[in-house]
C-alpha cells in the first residue's frame, strides 16, 4: 500500500475529528462561538466567498458535486485495476471513505457550521419567547390578513394569481439590501454579498420538499428556480440570512420576516406577509382544523387565488420519500444543536410576537 496516500487520508481523518471535537468543546459556550468565530474568523471567510465564487454565473454547487462523482468513480477504478489483496483494498476503502467525511466535516464546520452555536438572535436582542395560544394565532392571523388585504388591493382585487411579471426583475438585489439593513439593525456584521442562483431543473429541490439550501462548501444561497414568484422573496431572504452567518431555522425565517415586511416594494411586503400568514394558519390548522379551512375560505378572491396558485404550482412536484428527507434533516438539526429539529422553523412566531411586544 502507498504509505504517502495512507498519511494523506490520516491527515484529513484527523482533520475532520480534530474540527468536530473543537465543536463540542466549545458548542456550550456561544459566546466564544459568537466572538471568535460568527464575528472574527467567519467575516473574511465571507469575504472571500464573495469576491470569489460570489463572481460565478452558474451555480458552483453543480460543479462541486461533479467533483466529487469523478473522485468516487476514479477510487472505484483505483481499486479494481490495483494489485491490492482484499484486505488492502478494504483498508483502502475505508481509509477513503474516512478522508472524504473528515475533509467534508472540517470545511463544513471552518466555513460556516460552527454558526450553529452562536449566541441565540433572542439572547442579543433581549427577546422574551413564549408559545403562541390558540388566541394568539387567531389574533395574529387577523392582523396578517388586514395587511395581506391591503397590499393586495395595489395588485388587483380580482381572482387572478399574481405572476412573475409583476415582480421586479432584480428581486435578489432588493431583497439582499433589504436583508442588509435587517442585519445592521440587529446590530449583526452586514457588509457581504452571498450569491443567489436559482437550481435547475425546477423541481430539484421542490421534489424533496425543500425550496432553497445555503451550500457551505461554496458560500452559495440556492433557491429551486420552480418556486411560485410569491415564494421566492421570502426564501431569498432566508438562504440569503444562512449566508450572513445564520444557522438557525427559525431565525433565518424572522430575518426573512423582517426582510421583506420591511421592503420599500410593496408587492415583496405581501410576499412577506404570506409566508407568514402561511406559518400561522399551518399551526393553528392544529388546534382547529375546521375552524381554519373556515378562515380560509373566508379570505377575498385575490388572496384565495395566490394561495391556489402556489399549492398548484408545488403538485407539479411531487414529492420523493418526504419521510426520509423530514427524518434525515430532522436528525441533522438536531446534530446541529437545534433539540426541536424541523420544528424550529415554527421559532419564528415566537420571535414576532416578542419583537413586537419588545417594539
Amino acid at each position: 500500500m502507498n504509505k504517502k496516500r495512507i498519511r494523506r487520508h490520516l491527515v484529513w481523518i484527523g482533520l475532520g475529528t480534530f474540527a468536530i471535537l473543537i465543536r463540542w468543546l466549545v458548542g456550550g459556550n456561544s459566546a466564544i462561538i459568537e466572538q471568535y468565530y460568527s464575528r472574527g474568523v467567519f467575516l473574511p471567510i465571507r469575504k472571500v466567498l464573495d469576491f470569489t465564487i460570489g463572481f460565478s454565473p452558474f451555480p458552483v454547487v453543480y460543479l462541486f458535486l461533479m467533483v466529487l462523482l469523478i473522485a468516487l468513480i476514479y477510487g472505484v477504478l483505483f481499486l479494481f485495476k490495483s494489485k491490492l489483496n482484499w484486505r488492502q483494498k478494504i483498508l483502502t476503502t475505508l481509509l477513503s471513505i474516512g478522508a472524504w467525511l473528515g475533509g467534508i466535516a472540517f470545511f463544513f464546520l471552518l466555513l460556516w457550521g460552527f454558526n450553529y452555536a452562536r449566541i441565540p438572535l433572542e439572547q442579543q436582542q433581549s427577546l422574551n419567547l413564549s408559545p403562541l395560544s390558540e388566541e394568539d394565532l387567531v389574533q395574529g392571523l387577523d392582523q396578517v390578513t388586514e395587511k395581506l388585504i391591503a397590499l393586495r388591493s395595489d395588485f388587483g382585487t380580482d381572482s387572478i394569481a399574481l405572476s412573475q411579471p409583476q415582480f421586479p426583475e432584480s428581486l435578489s438585489s432588493l431583497i439582499q439590501r433589504d436583508v442588509q439593513k435587517v442585519f445592521k439593525q440587529l446590530d449583526y456584521p452586514h457588509l457581504f454579498q452571498p450569491k443567489v442562483q436559482l437550481l435547475r431543473p425546477k423541481g430539484v429541490l421542490l421534489r424533496w420538499s425543500t425550496l432553497g439550501v445555503y451550500f457551505p462548501w461554496t458560500g452559495e444561497c440556492n433557491v429551486d428556480a420552480g418556486l411560485h414568484p410569491i415564494e421566492l422573496p421570502h426564501v431569498i431572504a432566508h438562504e440569503l440570512s444562512h449566508g450572513y452567518g445564520i444557522g438557525d431555522e427559525g431565525t433565518c425565517n424572522f430575518i426573512a420576516y423582517l426582510a421583506c415586511t420591511q421592503s420599500d416594494q410593496p408587492i415583496i411586503q405581501y410576499a412577506g406577509y404570506f409566508e407568514y400568514f402561511t406559518t400561522l394558519f399551518v399551526n393553528y390548522r392544529r388546534y382547529n382544523k375546521e375552524s381554519a379551512l373556515q378562515y380560509l375560505r373566508s379570505l377575498p378572491p385575490a388572496i384565495k387565488a395566490d394561495w391556489n396558485s402556489i399549492i398548484e404550482n408545488h403538485q407539479n412536484y411531487p414529492n420523493i420519500m418526504p419521510e426520509i428527507r423530514r427524518a434525515t434533516y430532522n436528525t441533522y438539526l438536531k446534530a446541529q444543536g437545534i433539540s426541536e429539529g424541523i420544528q424550529n422553523y415554527n421559532r419564528v412566531l415566537m420571535l414576532v410576537k416578542a419583537w413586537e411586544e419588545q417594539k
